[in-house]
Formats: C-alpha cells, structure tokens, sequence
C-alpha cells in the first residue's frame, strides 16, 4: 500500500510568509546546504516587488506538503527549487507542483523552462522527462557536496507536454488555479476603477478615478454625466492597472466586472470594455454582483477570517446586515426600510449645507461638537419586527434634524452633526452585534463607503473588544467602490460557476441571492 497524499486532496496556492516554518522542515531535510529563512523572505518580497518570482504551496488542511519556485528572466523561466515532505512523497505532489508551475510559465509567455537536477536523482529526472525536459548539459561539480547537475531544458517546441500538462479541474466552471490572475473593473455609479488580483487575495494593483470634483457642483451623482466621465476614464485605467502591476495581456487568465447593481449607463461602459478584452485576449468573462464584491474586501486584506461572518454592508444606496457562510452563500439577516445610513448622511450634509458627498464633510465636523447636544431618535431598536429586529430606518432621523434645525437656528451645527452620527452609529453597531450574537459568527466585517467613518469603525471595534469577537476594518482605500474587490469576487465566482455568457447584459437592479 502507497502511504502518503492522494493528489486529489491538494490544494496548490501561493506560497506565503506564514508558511515558511513548514517550508525551513521541509527544506532542512531535502538539501545538504537548504536556504536560510531569510532568503526564503527575500524571494517572496520579490513576488510582489518585482514579479520576476513564482513561489507556490501544495498543502492538505493546514499541512503543507510542498513547494516550489520559478525564477522569470526575459523569455526564460528556471524553476529556483521544488521539494515534498517526506511523508507525502511517492504521492503525486511534486507533479502537480511542477504542473503549476508550467501553466505559470506558460501564462507568463516563457518560451524555455529550465532547471538544474542531480546526475544521482533519477525519480527526479524520469518526473521532468514526463514533460517534455531534456537534458541540454551536464555541469561538473555543481553541489556543494561536487555531485554533477544535469541542466534540464524544455521549450515550447521540443517539450510539447509542458504546456499540456494537466491541471487539476473543479467541480464545476473551467480550470482555475490558486496563481489564476483576474482584472477586474469597476463602473458602478461615479468610480472607473481597474485592478489586477492573483488567486482573490494578492492585489497587484489598484486603480481608482473619482468623479467626486465632477458631480459635486450638482450636489449628487448626475447619471449622464458619470457615464460620459467613465467612457473618458475606462483605457487609460485599465492600461495603468496592467502597467503598475507589470503584466501584459498573456497574463491575465480572466476578466470580471460589475454589471449590477448600479447606474445602467455607467455599467454598460465596464461590461462593453470588458467583454472586448476577454474576447480578444481569450479568457473567462465573469459578470460580478456589486454588494457581493464588497463582501470580498475583507478576504484581501485578511484571507484567515473564518465563517460564518456577520458582515455590516452600509453604503450610500444600501445598508444590510448579512451572514456570509461560505465563499458564495449568503444569508440576510436584516436590510434598510426606507433610506440607507450613507443616503441619509448625503440628505442631512445637504440640508446643513456641507456639500457633497456628506459622508466625509459630517465625520469631519463631527469631531469639533458635542455627540451628546442633542437626542435624536434610534429607530427601530427593539428586537421586535420580521428580521428578530435586525431590519433599518434612517428617513425618521433625518426628518428630525431637518425638524430641530427649524426649530434651533442658532444651535451650533457641529453639534447637530456629531449628534446625528452618534445616533447613525449606535443603531448600526447595536444592530450588528446583535445579529453577531444571533447566528453565532465567528467574526464582523464591516464593508462598503460608510466603512470608512471614524466613528463608526472606533464604536465598532470597542464593541468587538468587548464582546470577545474577532472584527474587521478594511483600509479606507478599500471602503468605497474599486476593482480589486471586483477582481476578487471574480476569482470567486469563475472557480464556483465557471464563466459568464457574454449575452449578459447590465443589470442595474441585481439583487444578491441568499439562502
């Protein structure tokens, strides 16, 4: 009986800084003279740095089973070490490590892939044989301990099986892989945003052009205009999202875009530019659900949070409390009535003549008054309704500052300010712990451009401290619409259902499916 691995329960990833206590194990005892942590580090700072580094995981559970790397110069690539634990050699791991790494050179558009073997290790050199290697040399004394190396080459045109090898298929959608990168866009309401994400966590870029200069004059989102702004905006983004993460088309395996919900005349903008590019580069197009995405921002910044999640999705357009599972099942918990948290910041700074957007103009004056100044109403706070209490209603409270500055002209308008957002805040923290509490999750997210209020992040990690619970802020970069969620939900989606038809179209009322 063969012990070890069955190769069907790997899952191969990129290789990351935590893992490298289990890569020293596995190193100490596969090399006479192994790498130094230090330098393991180095490598993978190259990865992001510079991206002429490919460093992957085979890991079972939490095991990890092996590793390699690959070394990109010019058209070459050169795998720099593959290495399996002891005890899941013989099982089929360093197949599908080397597998991997052909498909990385492949999409990398390498045309030889190169590595250095011992003239002692045939196992080795039959695995390399299998595809498509060939021996180009023989370099005398190259170990530390003088053993000879065989220099293994294979090419595009005397190793066919290289780029043939074969890839692991999931259960459903086409093969996609943990190194599969996504470009993701985003055109929703007033943001063209492009962003270039490997295997739904490792953001390579970025990219945001704001409208906020353009539509604040007219107080609020002009749609025409936004889309006009976006037809504007969309290629140069999008060439500075590839620039900036130093890939050409050849690299990209998919591209995913909003197309719902969101403004009809924006959305049409990202899904014509981006049903285009996958046409003409030949990959996946993923159609993405907007809110769905912006529950995608915590796995970027943290990919260890475990389910179930409560997640506080609180925009301009929408405020929900949901129970995020899994990776694509959803449950929701409660969702705004009337008005949204961000809609009602966007009413109150108009009427208090702050401009727009109010979101950052009243947490920026709230800090100069007094929360306590004035009691307005927390609506909705009993346990009692359809949702166990868990249900919004904003438009009440935004009606009674417009009544108490009728009432008070003289009353100081920092103090209005922090006292609306003192009560904005307190219904949406009780409420999520609430819901936190109901489910029993295992952690909070918070997500979506209201995410980026100080007083609501400071309120919301008081209380998870308090309560015991796990919380997450995501950076502010993160908080408003941009791509790199997109590209994210993407990797997701083309992993679970495979590519979106290009018949789809933009969906400017899509709702997100829950259980």
């Amino acid at each position: 009986m063969r012990l070890g691995l069955a190769p069907r329960s790997l899952t191969i990833r990129p290789l990351r800084r935590r893992d490298l206590r289990g890569v020293m194990d596995i190193e100490r005892v596969s090399y006479p003279k192994p790498w130094s942590e230090a330098v393991f580090r180095g490598e993978l700072d190259r990865v992001r740095s510079s991206g002429d580094r490919c460093y992957l995981a085979a890991t079972s559970g939490r095991t990890l089973a092996g590793y390699a790397g690959l070394m990109f110069a010019v058209d070459d690539a050169h795998v720099t070490n593959i290495a399996v634990g002891p005890a899941h050699r013989r099982s089929g791991v360093g197949r599908r490590l080397l597998a991997e790494l052909a498909w990385a050179a492949r999409d990398r558009g390498a045309l030889a892939m190169t590595l250095e073997v011992r003239v002692s290790n045939l196992a080795a050199q039959r695995l390399y044989e299998s595809f498509g290697f060939t021996t180009a040399g023989i370099r005398k004394n190259y170990y530390e301990d003088v053993e000879d190396s065989a220099r293994d080459v294979a090419s595009r045109g005397a190793g066919a099986r290289l780029h043939s090898a074969p890839r692991r298929a999931r259960s459903r959608g086409p093969a996609v892989n943990d190194a599969s990168i996504v470009l993701g866009i985003e055109t929703s309401c007033d943001e063209t945003a492009a962003a270039v994400v490997r295997n739904g966590v490792d953001v390579l870029s970025s990219v945001v052009s704001s409208q906020v200069e353009i539509h604040a004059r007219f107080g609020g989102v002009v749609p025409e205009v936004a889309s006009r702004a976006h037809l504007e905006s969309i290629n140069p983004v999008i060439g500075r999202a590839l620039a900036e993460a130093g890939l050409g088309p050849h690299s990209i395996n998919a591209v995913a875009c909003t197309v719902g919900p969101g403004l009809i005349g924006a959305l049409l903008v990202g899904v014509s530019a981006a049903k285009a590019l996958a046409l003409t580069w030949r990959v996946p197009f993923v159609g993405v659900n907007h809110h769905e995405a912006h529950l995608y921002t915590a796995f970027l910044e943290d990919p260890t949070l475990e389910f179930p999640l409560v997640v506080l999705l609180v925009s301009g357009g929408h405020t929900m409390l949901i129970e995020m599972l899994d990776h694509g099942t959803y449950r929701l918990l409660g969702r705004t009535i009337d008005d949204a948290a961000g809609e009602a910041y966007d009413k109150v700074a108009r009427y208090l003549g702050l401009g727009y957007p109010g979101g950052p103009a009243i947490d920026a004056l709230a800090g100069h008054g007094d929360p306590r100044a004035v009691a307005f109403p927390r609506a909705m706070m009993t346990r009692e309704g359809a949702n166990d209490g868990l249900d919004f209603s904003f438009s009440g409270l935004k009606t009674s500052v417009v009544n108490f500055v009728r009432g008070h002209p003289g009353a100081a308008t920092a103090d209005i300010a922090a006292s609306f957002q003192a009560a904005v805040v307190d219904v949406l923290v009780t409420k999520t712990r609430r819901a936190a509490a109901q489910v029993g999750a295992r952690g909070i997210v918070l997500a979506g451009g209201v995410a980026a209020n100080s007083s609501l992040r400071a309120e919301l990690a008081e209380a998870c401290h308090r309560d015991g619970m796990r919380c997450f802020l995501p950076s502010c970069a993160l908080c408003t619409d941009n791509a790199a969620m997109i590209a994210a939900a993407g990797w997701h989606r083309l992993r679970a259902d495979g590519p979106t038809p290009l018949t789809i179209g933009a969906l400017p009322n899509l709702r997100l499916d829950f259980v």
